[in-house]
């Protein structure tokens, strides 16, 4: 048998940080991802949207750079190869129809034009961000995944821009089940993977007591969580306007301070959050 070789003392260095590296990479790797959102929504290796911090700042906006196609209230903008150019005409009837369908649901419809656009995304890991303020929604995919993945997440992030064409600029604060609750109801039939409401998408998880708590925030927890909390806070949505009407969720929704659960939901509702919480899971149940 030889001898094992020795490592030489300034060498120890390098090899311990990268044997710590792998360990932390595998440590951190995320889990397999649920089946929880319906297939022909968000199913895909990555988030609806990029998780961010409550009241954080967004990313700077991608420059529109590629195929543009105008019409009605928007303006869209596809990454160039993305979509075949047989495509091109239905992307953008698809999209307009998200808008119109979301504008329908939500109640109003946009204040000015709005640009949509679909940006590449190499890994496939298709998520949206809506920059309100600019006016500007963004969807990436990659050319592997059906068109109608982008526009189901399109639709969800139009209706963020619809919350700050009717809330202005309290919707940058609004309480965060609130803020994902709303876009995600508003998306509807582009979520809704065949269900007939957002209750009757939850009540399964009601009944087997797998729920999560209302104000529970998606940051540093597994993706599947983050799906979780987006049908649940669209469902409560539901439960508020069906329940006690939209004037008062207009109210309840401009005050909020980004935190989930900071709205006054006492002042509106004469109701703890907790309470209100109790009436939404006996409602699901029915």
């Amino acid at each position: 048998m030889g001898s094992l070789r020795r490592i030489p003392r300034e060498a120890l260095g390098p090899i311990l940080l990268a044997s710590l590296l792998i360990i932390m990479a595998a440590l951190l790797a995320p889990p397999p991802r649920p089946g929880i959102a319906p297939a022909s929504a968000v199913y895909a290796p990555d988030a609806p949207e990029r998780p961010l911090v409550p009241g954080a700042a967004t990313p700077t906006a991608m420059p529109l750079s590629g195929e543009y196609t105008s019409g009605g209230e928007l303006d869209i903008v596809s990454a160039e190869g993305l979509f075949p150019a047989s495509e091109k005409d239905a992307l953008a009837a698809d999209i307009g129809q998200a808008l119109a369908y979301v504008s329908q649901r939500f109640g109003s419809g946009p204040t000015g034009r709005i640009s949509a656009y679909i940006g590449l995304e190499p890994s496939c890991g298709i998520h949206g961000i809506a920059y309100t303020v600019e006016r500007s929604v963004q969807v990436f995919t990659c050319p592997s995944l059906p068109r109608a993945r982008a526009v189901n997440i399109i639709a969800h992030e139009f209706v963020h821009q619809l919350a700050q064409d009717r809330y202005g600029d309290r919707h940058l604060q609004a309480d965060l089940i609130l803020l994902e609750g709303v876009a995600t109801w508003g998306a509807g039939d582009y979520w809704l993977g065949g269900e007939p409401s957002f209750a009757a998408f939850v009540r399964p998880w009601a009944a087997a007591g797998s729920t999560l708590p209302l104000a529970t925030s998606y940051v540093g927890r597994p993706i599947g969580d983050m799906n979780t909390l987006y049908y649940e806070w669209a469902s409560f949505v539901e439960f508020l306007i069906k329940t006690y009407g939209r004037e008062r969720f207009d109210a309840l929704y401009v005050s909020g301070h980004s935190e989930p659960g900071s709205a006054d939901y006492l002042g509106v509702y004469g109701k703890r959050l907790d309470q209100l919480e109790a009436e939404w899971r006996d409602w699901v149940l029915r």
